[in-house]
């Protein structure tokens, strides 16, 4: 479904443009449907999609990123995982509204009839997570563009969470979802509601938990090089590609034979291949493994609002609610290409051009270790190895020490 800006006109006072003598005519709910024109969205001309609360609970009263992604008009929902995708990176636990794939930023989302504010994660739209779920009565999906009535936000739709005003009592709820290989799904919510002659008044609290589920978790996520070499497959890693170099003493450093592989690919998982040319021996890793296709999740939302009637003409409208999202463990690659490298002052390879990487010289420990261990995979000559910036990363295949050799982490 779409989204519409659904505003029900409280007073006829408040509107007097629409304050015509009609007074035969009995309308039982005065929306905005894209247009300033009186009606109901059922014979509205524009097309606008209605979702009440008795459909909503019978979907199981999916979390707003479940109910949006059920939409056929919606596509290109953020909010499951954000690690393969340029527009959400950085955004892990967020969930916006795309309504007929034109993005995010130009998808209205309302709640109550009001625009909400956007989240600061670089998506220009609001982050519909943090919405009140059990407080949620209808959505209203209006499914076609609204810039000249809204503004360019509302180019692909509009989107209004409309909450509860005929709770009358407590209503408790859980759910759980069961998924392979993970723990499960699950949350909670309490809501309480009293309807009186003067109004009403809404109380909720909820709370959303998200298990971790890691690529490694997927077999169709694990493809081999020559199947797939679009998934997931990087020629910047570690064990990475080096020139050997030779230096008599001097401030010049000879290249020797080329660049070579390091002989520790394939052992480790990597796959041997060329970049570019066949001149360039690289090796490819797969960094998918160290990422989550759902990363672990608690959100909490606190909701409280008071409708009073004063009298025929005058009304009160009271809102305010807390949200929460917390992504503990998001985890990703051990690292990433060394591209802030030292400067030519402190690379003497930059003696003959290659000032974009690193050198190791033959003092360093780990050159010694590595021409002990395979003495033919260096020139005899060799005495210093460069590592170009953009084929080399400090930690790959081998994990990340400081997170038990695995992926490195962190929270949002």
């Amino acid at each position: 479904c779409g989204a519409s800006v659904l505003a029900a006109v409280y007073a006829l006072g408040a509107t007097p443009a629409l304050a015509q003598d009609d007074q035969a005519a009995t309308v039982s709910e005065v929306v905005v449907t894209g247009s300033f024109i009186r009606g109901t969205p059922e014979d509205a001309a524009l097309p606008v999609d209605v979702i009440g609360a008795d459909e909503l609970q019978k979907q199981g009263s999916p979390a707003p990123v479940e109910l949006m992604k059920g939409l056929t008009v919606s596509n290109g929902v953020i909010g499951d995982t954000n690690q393969f995708d340029g527009r959400a990176q950085g955004a892990e636990g967020a969930a916006t509204v795309n309504l007929r794939g034109l993005g995010a930023s130009r998808s209205l989302v309302l709640f109550n009839g009001r625009r909400l504010v956007n989240a600061p994660i670089g998506q220009g739209a609001p982050d519909i997570n943090l919405l009140p779920g059990a407080a949620i009565g209808r959505l209203e999906v209006l499914k076609d563009g609204a810039a000249a009535t809204y503004g360019s936000d509302a180019i692909g739709g509009v989107v209004n969470f409309i909450t509860r005003k005929d709770l009358d009592g407590f209503e408790v709820a859980a759910d759980y979802r069961y998924i392979e290989d993970s723990n499960g799904d699950y949350g909670g919510s309490i809501a309480w509601g009293h309807v009186a002659d003067w109004g009403n008044v809404l109380l909720t609290a909820g709370w959303q938990h998200r298990s971790e589920l890691s690529v490694g978790d997927r077999e169709f996520t694990q493809q081999a090089y020559l199947d797939s070499p679009e998934s997931g497959w990087s020629s910047g890693g570690n064990p990475s590609t080096f020139l050997p170099t030779y230096n008599n003493g001097t401030l010049t450093y000879t290249p020797l034979a080329g660049l070579r592989r390091d002989v520790g690919c394939a052992p480790l998982g990597g796959y041997p291949g060329f970049a570019g040319s066949a001149t360039t021996p690289t090796c490819y890793w797969n960094y998918t493994p160290y990422d989550n296709l759902v990363e672990k999740e608690d959100r909490w939302q606190i909701y409280g609002e008071v409708n009073y009637k004063f009298s025929d003409n005058l009304t009160a409208h009271l809102e305010g609610f807390y949200s929460e999202t917390d992504t503990p463990q998001w985890e990703t690659s051990p690292s990433y290409l060394a591209l802030q490298v030292p400067t030519r002052e402190t690379n003497p390879a930059a003696a003959f051009g290659l000032s974009a990487g690193y050198f190791v010289p033959a003092t360093n420990p780990g050159f010694i270790s590595y021409q002990q261990q395979n003495p033919t995979a260096l020139p005899a000559l060799a005495n210093g190895a460069y590592f170009p910036g953009a084929l080399f990363r400090p930690l790959a295949l081998a994990g990340n020490p400081l997170f038990g050799d695995g992926s490195s982490r962190g929270g949002r």
